[in-house]
């Protein structure tokens, strides 16, 4: 997933980057309130990133993609993602701003270098204790980190993807205080679930289109996830990238009734 605050650039755009101390401060408030929420919602099977103000969060189980992660993990991450967006919707909304734009997407990611590179990488050995343990002169500065390059988002074509639908945003498709989803995502859990012997249902209602991975095909009331999409499927303009894009409505989490309880994006923490 890759979030992002709406309009946060135009303050800087609209003052040549100069701000007042009035609008450092107000900046900064923005920033604690939306990225201390990332403390609350994150979950053992990811890492999460926040870069200026954006957040990354990838979930990236033990070889490759799903192959050793139960499926509840799975539908845990979404809950965390979406939770993290609807919480920072709201406090974005109580303080009167516009919110953030999630893109979720699923891809491969190729690790190629390690994840860091330390002030006493550069040391040359002869200069180093005897035996192991780190140069002198990286004791005494702190053997700071000179490169990082965390493994999760090395080579990472889902954070890719989902970088590029979210930064088009309306010229693209994609507008507003929204959580999208990617067809490669829908893609992979479908697939996932086959493997599990899981069977996936899509139904149309009047006012959404859902998508439900049942624990049991005669029971869809019971599902591992389900989503609810509107009904209008986006095709992106945005020639980097060709896909089809769904607007999330509802998530129906792992272990409640889809008709008692769902997480609601469309405005309320929580609907039932």
């Amino acid at each position: 997933m890759w979030s992002d605050l709406l309009g946060f650039g135009n303050v800087y755009s609209d003052n040549n980057w100069d701000l007042n101390d009035k609008q450092k401060h107000e900046v900064y408030d923005r920033l604690v309130a939306a990225h201390s929420a990332v403390l609350y919602f994150s979950t053992p099977f990811e890492r999460d990133m926040i870069l200026n103000d954006g957040i990354a969060k990838v979930f990236m189980p033990d070889d490759g993609p799903f192959n050793k992660s139960d499926i509840n993990s799975v539908s845990i991450f979404f809950r965390h993602c979406i939770e993290l967006h609807m919480a920072i919707s709201q406090t974005e909304k109580a303080n009167g701003y516009p919110g953030c734009r999630s893109v979720i997407a699923f891809g491969d990611s190729i690790e190629y270098l390690a994840e860091e590179v330390k002030f006493d990488d550069y040391v040359l050995n002869y200069t180093k204790p005897e035996g192991h343990g780190i140069s002198s002169i990286a004791e005494r500065v702190g053997n700071p980190t000179i490169i990082y390059n965390p493994k999760e988002l090395q080579m990472n074509t889902a954070f890719s993807k989902a970088y590029i639908l979210e930064s088009g945003g309306s010229k693209a498709g994609l507008p507003g205080n929204n959580m999208y989803i990617d067809q490669s995502v829908i893609d992979a859990i479908i697939k996932y679930g086959e493997k599990k012997s899981l069977i996936h249902v899509w139904q149309e209602l009047d006012n959404e289109l859902r998508l439900l991975i049942p624990y049991d095909k005669d029971n869809l009331n019971e599902v591992v996830i389900g989503f609810a999409f509107d009904k209008v499927v986006i095709p992106p303009k945005d020639g980097r990238y060709t896909t089809k894009v769904y607007k999330l409505l509802k998530l129906f989490p792992y272990d409640e009734p889809v008709d008692e309880f769902y997480f609601d994006l469309c405005g309320n923490l929580m609907g039932d």
